[in-house]
């Protein structure tokens, strides 16, 4: 598997050992130490942790969420011009190591976490949908922005359990699956639904080896990406974020090529594009937590809280990689962050 974590030990909450997705998931480590918590946060909050050495050998949480089984969406995320836009956190932390993920300014923790109580999750997301802000659009729900659902999958089937979720409920509930994982082979059984977007987040394989560490690499994702497209199913194409390594516009230009030589352009749903940005909070954590990595000494532009590109880099990265993809696609279908 490409995200093999070893999970040698399984914390488990007590009151979540009753619920099935728990006990299934204890059943794929018949060989691991089980150790019962009162709450997850006594394992993953604990003080002095270290991130860096936790994300070798990662542990894995099961836990029962409480509350909030839905967020607002977050302005660092394209919200497709959707009002209704909200986002859930299922597991926090991911298998994947990217070094210029969030996640690991966000938690001290480099441990994953899973909660078990699903039904809960769609009790919440079928009041939200009846509750939503304007009736006339759907509920835009991103399911896989704390972590890699897919990547996930053998392991916590959540993707399946919202695809067969969604069944029924076109036109009230879109729900996006981002990935960087080339395991769509786990839902290939499944008949595509409407309400379901899969989208893959590629880059180019120089970008793959130096920052998007345990992740498989560019044409592993196009090779799954474009055997969801074969399949039926609506695929989004992520490049986000771009960024700016040596050759930077031959490698994109390179990945742009390689995409559109496996897959139609027509069969595409749209594609998105961004920038490196992130939380000043959650920068200045990984730079005191983690190894130094090249990305966290550029002269990055400070402001409103955020750590991105100057406007003027901002523009070079994205218009680059947008004209490249409007020979490919109708301008209408290139969202830009």
């Amino acid at each position: 598997m490409p995200w093999a974590p070893s999970f040698s030990h399984l914390y488990v909450e007590k009151e979540a050992l009753g619920y099935p997705l728990a006990k299934a998931i204890m059943e794929r480590f018949p060989n691991s130490e089980l150790v019962q918590i009162s709450d997850y946060k006594e394992v993953f909050n604990r003080p002095k942790q270290n991130f860096e050495q936790q994300k070798k050998s990662s542990q894995l949480i099961l836990a029962v969420k409480k509350d909030h089984f839905l967020y607002d969406g977050s302005r660092f995320v394209q919200d497709h011009d959707n009002p209704n836009f909200h986002y859930n956190a299922l597991s926090l932390n991911c298998v994947y190591d990217c070094s210029y993920c969030y996640l690991q300014g966000m938690y001290g923790s480099a441990n994953q976490v899973c909660f078990v109580n699903l039904d809960d999750f769609f009790a919440a997301t079928t009041e939200a949908i009846v509750q939503r802000r304007k009736p006339e659009h759907p509920l835009y729900l991103c399911i896989s922005y704390d972590t890699d659902l897919l990547a996930f999958e053998s392991v916590a089937p959540y993707s399946r359990k919202w695809i067969e979720y969604c069944t029924g409920r076109e036109g009230d509930l879109l729900i996006e699956i981002r990935t960087k994982s080339a395991n769509f082979s786990a839902l290939a059984d499944l008949k595509p639904q409407s309400g379901v977007i899969l989208a893959w987040s590629i880059s180019p394989e120089k970008v793959c080896r130096q920052y998007e560490h345990r992740a498989p690499g560019q044409n592993a994702r196009i090779k799954a990406m474009s055997a969801a497209v074969q399949a039926g199913w609506q695929v989004r194409l992520c490049i986000d974020p771009i960024l700016p390594v040596n050759e930077w516009k031959d490698a994109y230009r390179e990945l742009v090529d390689s995409v559109f030589n496996e897959i139609e352009p027509g069969s595409l749903l749209d594609a998105h594009i961004g920038v490196f940005r992130m939380n000043t909070g959650f920068f200045r954590n990984i730079r005191k937590r983690r190894q130094p990595v090249d990305l966290y000494y550029r002269p990055w532009q400070r402001a409103n809280d955020t750590v991105t590109h100057s406007q003027e880099e901002r523009a070079n990265l994205t218009g680059f990689v947008r004209n490249l993809l409007s020979t490919k696609l109708p301008e209408g279908c290139i969202r830009t962050w």
